[in-house]
């Protein structure tokens, strides 16, 4: 998977699981939410069924006297340990970037 940036138009599954399990959340730094459909998965290196990845994606923040939301991206440096399919079994966060 190394090379090419993982998307939700090229990895539709892995992008939804990464969404739903990773605790993007926990990498907003204003109060935000992290927006799905922005994710972006970097592979850093992978070693059978284990993979480093830079996880990026953007904060969406409603400010109160503002009608467009802000956005910032905000990234962090994930592991994942897949199942011998290639489905992903566990995620945690190394380090927020």
């Amino acid at each position: 998977m190394k090379g090419e940036p993982l998307t939700s138009a090229t990895h539709p599954e892995l992008i939804g699981w990464v969404d739903k399990h990773a605790g993007l959340e926990k990498l907003c730094e204003r109060g935000g939410w992290p927006d799905g459909a922005t994710l972006q998965i970097d592979v850093c290196s992978q070693s059978g069924n284990d993979m480093i990845a830079d996880i990026y994606f953007e904060e969406v923040i409603q400010e109160m006297s503002e009608c467009t939301p802000t956005r910032n991206v905000r990234c962090g440096q994930f592991s994942l340990i897949l199942n011998p399919d290639g489905s992903p079994q566990s995620i945690r966060l190394l380090f927020p970037m």
